[in-house]
């Protein structure tokens, strides 16, 4: 892949993994907050609890031209049902990655693009995920 900002949306965990195939643009976002300690020890200055985020949470929203059916089945039943899946996103080059629960939502299908249908969703983390940070290339 070219760059980092290259992404692949895996399906399922240990080992067993299924990459979703397709092409696809999209969005990754961390969120989280500090959270504020100020007191009147604190001079009028903001300060904020040291190495702890509230809020945490991984969404990563895409268009996908899905070529593989069994892929883009599989996001489709784990939308209808509600269910929160395994899933992994992971950058194309450095090996940087997100794993765990995950909640699909927003599925828009759009017309087949020169025969190939697109699908735009969102992936958004449920609980604890796992970090896997990027390797030196």
């Amino acid at each position: 892949m070219a760059g980092s900002n290259d992404y692949v949306i895996k399906a399922g965990t240990g080992g067993s993994e299924v990459d979703i195939l397709g092409q696809l643009d999209g969005t990754l976002t961390i969120n989280g907050a500090p959270v504020e300690t100020t007191n009147k020890s604190s001079g009028g200055y903001i300060e904020y609890l040291d190495a702890f985020m509230a809020g945490k949470q991984v969404q990563f929203a895409g268009n996908f031209n899905l070529i593989n059916e069994a892929g883009q089945n599989t996001i489709k039943g784990d939308i209808e049902s509600g269910v929160q899946a395994e899933y992994t996103i992971e950058t194309g080059v450095g090996g940087e990655s997100w794993s765990g629960k995950f909640v699909v939502s927003g599925r828009s299908d759009g017309a087949p693009l020169n025969g190939v249908p697109t699908m735009a969703v969102t992936f958004m983390s449920s609980g604890i995920y796992t970090y896997t940070a990027p390797t030196v290339v």
